[in-house]
């Protein structure tokens, strides 16, 4: 209960403001610098080639090895025995490169939260880079064979990664950062009429509702596709974006999903968008469960076919 009253007064710290703006302008910025390079580098680190954030999974090895490191450094202090020496220095090395990445993933990441989530995770990123830095000096001192203040450089890193992976639990839990903002949006089971046919013109993002759920539908050549309408990064409205060739563009942070499967195309989302299987009947659309993620069948559309349907026409 304290730690979590902790972190309810550091959200609250709206001096924190300015400090985190600057660290999130710095780092768009330099991925703009970039330019098509950039966006590589920055789809790279927000883990759209993973289909699930890179950051999170990157922690897992500092955390990992600096436990290790940990106790390693512990068993040697009360043994004096080399081989836990060499095994600390080895942990506490991994870890570190592991923190790199880990670091380079956050900080990407943190372009984009706002307010409380924005301050709980600068304050979490500087402990994770401070832990950091406290171990490559701990690895100096180890390759002098200053073995005691090498453990105390770990231990201070140590306390400081417990602090951070705590904040980092909030920042998911409580602040929903790094989850899948449309996991829980419903999926039908039967296939259900949303629109008629020939109130969806080309190339305009179109919402509707199926089973409760804010559903994006498009209409491009003789395909129509439909996929959720919520973005999997931080919940924006799809059908506000805008067309990107074969591709809607979230309007609040840039990501691109693929209509035909709805897999990422540009982040910084990491989740893929669920797609919807479409169909034509009766002159009305209607949109139905797809086989699983990237998986959605779309029967082409030709114009006037819905009129046919309605005369009894065959096509």
């Amino acid at each position: 209960m304290r730690f979590q009253q902790g972190v309810d007064i550091l959200a609250g710290q709206s001096i924190l403001d300015p400090i985190s703006q600057a660290i999130q302008d710095v780092v768009k910025g330099i991925y703009r610098a970039g330019g098509p390079v950039g966006r590589r580098v920055a789809n790279l680190m927000y883990g759209t080639w993973l289909g699930h954030p890179l950051h999170p999974s990157a922690t897992d090895i500092p955390i990992g090895a600096w436990s290790t490191g940990f106790a390693l450094d512990l068993l040697n202090a009360v043994t004096g025995s080399g081989f836990f020496a060499r095994c600390a220095d080895a942990a506490v090395t991994i870890g570190t490169l592991g923190a790199v990445v880990a670091a380079a993933s956050g900080l990407t990441d943190a372009q984009h939260p706002k307010g409380e989530g924005r301050r709980v995770s600068m304050v979490h990123g500087i402990l994770n880079i401070g832990s950091t830095l406290l171990q490559a000096a701990s690895l100096v001192q180890r390759a002098r064979g200053e073995r005691g203040s090498a453990r105390t450089l770990s231990s201070m890193a140590f306390g400081g990664l417990l602090v951070s992976s705590y904040l980092g639990g909030e920042l998911i839990q409580k602040y929903r950062i790094g989850v899948n903002r449309a996991a829980g949006e419903a999926v039908p089971l039967q296939w259900v009429p949303v629109m008629r046919e020939g109130e969806l013109p080309q190339n305009q993002l179109r919402q509707v509702e199926v089973s409760g759920s804010p559903v994006l539908l498009v209409r491009q050549g003789d395909v129509i596709y439909a996929m959720h309408a919520t973005c999997t990064h931080l919940g924006g409205p799809l059908p506000q974006g805008t067309i990107v060739d074969s591709t809607v563009q979230c309007p609040w942070h840039g990501s691109r999903f693929a209509f035909n499967d709805g897999h990422v195309v540009h982040g910084p989302a990491s989740f893929p968008e669920r797609c919807l299987a479409t169909r034509v009947r009766n002159g009305m659309i209607e949109v139905g469960p797809g086989a699983g993620l990237g998986r959605c069948q779309h029967e082409l559309v030709r114009v006037g076919e819905a009129q046919r349907e309605l005369a009894g026409v065959p096509a």
